[in-house]
């Protein structure tokens, strides 16, 4: 698992894992700011970012990140939350290009609290990049 840190996959592209944005309440630990992760990182190739929640969406465009992938919304999990989700995430599911950069948040496979949705259905992302010089 990346945690903080990158990882560059066979000289193709650049996958960037952050710690979840809560770590400082499971156990007092420190998220490191995208710009301290990205400063080694070769911008020549694609970076892909994989941030737990779609928080700040701000950053990944400044800091050049060509896609990043979140979830942690579940698509509000049980009708009417989408609506909530929808209003404190910039994306609270699904596509967005902000800049150069392409967003997409998932619902995920699993639920939050009650092992139930309505309104949401399950997804798993299979997602076929093609990266262009």
């Amino acid at each position: 698992m990346l945690r903080d840190s990158s990882m560059q996959i066979t000289g193709a592209f650049t996958l960037v894992g952050r710690e979840d944005v809560s770590i400082r309440q499971f156990n007092g630990g420190n998220r490191k700011p995208l710009g301290e992760l990205m400063n080694n990182v070769d911008k020549s190739l694609p970076v892909i970012l994989m941030d737990h929640q779609p928080l700040h969406l701000n950053e990944p465009v400044e800091q050049g990140v060509d896609l990043q992938f979140s979830g942690h919304c579940h698509n509000g999990q049980l009708w009417p939350f989408n609506y909530i989700t929808d209003a404190v995430y910039e994306v609270g599911y699904g596509y967005k290009k902000k800049g150069n950069t392409h967003i997409y948040v998932s619902c995920g496979v699993g639920t939050w609290g009650p092992p139930m949705r309505t309104g949401s259905r399950p997804e798993v992302v299979n997602m076929h990049l093609k990266f262009e010089n």
